[in-house]
């Protein structure tokens, strides 16, 4: 039999197979203190789903984090875990009053009348373009997905103007969109001492070392040779510019995390792909180097410094995804080579910097204040009742 041909039917056996154990939990009566969860499909506690569930717990609450296996133990007290597209998974959801998610749905029932979908998505802004806008450069399977998933929600958490007008006419939504920041950076709002200093020691660097987090985004071929290589001269530059000593933080996507074990990191330059959450890594961070990655609009809301460093911008425009802005327009300085890079860190305007930050915000609208997460929170303890 043909791989492709015999995957298929695999695939389709497993459909049947789901769909039947759907709709055996379907008449399940709905257990109205339940809150099921997750986050990049099972990856473990993280992103916007972390910040609200932190703001639960204690709650008297029944949450369920549905988690591939080995990321339980990224859970906290009070959370319990059930493995991702497992039978337990279906019948939890079926039977809870809240899903909570930040990606499109994989697994799920059907949803019920007196159920609630929350969908928080996973950015402030885009910059990829995505869903209806990237839709012929989607997989077939994730549009026939994501249309589906977007009949279920009932919400969405919007950071910005732009995403309230780009979820409505992108991402297949009839729900109601609101607009109250974005949960994962309300941590830019809070004092983050105690975070650098988390951070310092998971890397066992000194308490006064400063940060630079360097996350480039993905290729769809794995190539990591566009990858900043040699982070010397970024150093070096760095530490005439504002002093002190400064170590790099590498943190590459999820979809090419296993390209981490083969970096030659070196005394300055840690390998921070596993460390569980990006959102401490940026707040501890006096700097974020990225090309294509929408980590730079949360560290804009946390009004730290970006920079771009994208040395294929031209194939990348060609051969991977169209962009909502041009990289050019943006506030963060763009270089396509080291020597670039460098020169922009040399001359850095600080004053500059934040007037474009102050202008970008105001053209396209930011709702966050540091309170997505209290507020989201309690609107589900009033549902929870």
């Amino acid at each position: 039999m043909f791989p492709k041909l015999k995957q298929a039917l695999r695939l389709f056996k497993e459909q049947i197979q789901y769909g039947n154990f759907a709709y055996q939990y379907h008449f399940l009566p709905i257990q109205k203190n339940k809150v099921v969860v997750s986050s990049y499909y099972g990856r473990g506690y993280s992103d916007n789903p972390k910040a609200i569930v932190a703001e639960l717990l204690d709650q008297g609450l029944d949450i369920v984090w549905l988690v591939q296996n080995g990321e339980e133990k990224t859970l906290p007290a009070g959370v319990r875990h059930v493995p991702y597209g497992s039978k337990q998974a279906l019948r939890e959801l079926a039977t809870a009053k809240i899903w909570l998610d930040n990606c499109r749905q994989k697994f799920s029932p059907p949803k019920r009348r007196n159920q609630i979908y929350i969908q928080t998505w996973h950015g402030p802004y885009a910059l990829k373009k995505v869903e209806k806008d990237a839709e012929e450069q989607l997989p077939i399977s994730y549009v026939k997905r994501a249309k589906k998933d977007a009949r279920k929600c009932d919400y969405m958490l919007s950071g910005s103007a732009f995403c309230d007008t780009m979820y409505t006419d992108t991402f297949w939504f009839q729900g109601e969109v609101l607009p109250i920041g974005t949960p994962r950076c309300d941590v830019f709002f809070q004092e983050n001492a105690a975070i650098h200093q988390r951070v310092a020691q998971f890397f066992q660097t000194e308490a006064t070392t400063r940060f630079v987090t360097y996350a480039p985004t993905f290729r769809t071929d794995g190539d990591a040779t566009v990858y900043l290589q040699d982070f010397t001269e970024v150093k070096q530059a760095l530490q005439r510019k504002y002093g002190g000593t400064w170590k790099v933080l590498l943190r590459l996507h999820p979809n090419v995390a296993e390209l981490a074990k083969n970096i030659d990191y070196g005394e300055n330059v840690l390998n921070a792909t596993a460390y569980p959450d990006m959102q401490e890594l940026l707040a501890a961070s006096d700097l974020l180097i990225t090309d294509y990655s929408s980590s730079m609009f949360d560290m804009m809301i946390a009004e730290k410094k970006v920079m771009l460093y994208a040395p294929d911008l031209e194939s990348y425009l060609k051969n991977e995804r169209a962009l909502y802005f041009d990289l050019k327009n943006l506030p963060f300085p763009l270089s396509e080579t080291q020597a670039d890079l460098v020169s922009q860190i040399t001359q850095f305007d600080e004053t500059n910097y934040k007037q474009q930050l102050q202008h970008f915000k105001q053209q396209f609208g930011q709702h966050e204040t540091g309170t997505a997460s209290a507020r989201i929170a309690n609107q589900i303890k009033n549902w929870t009742k």
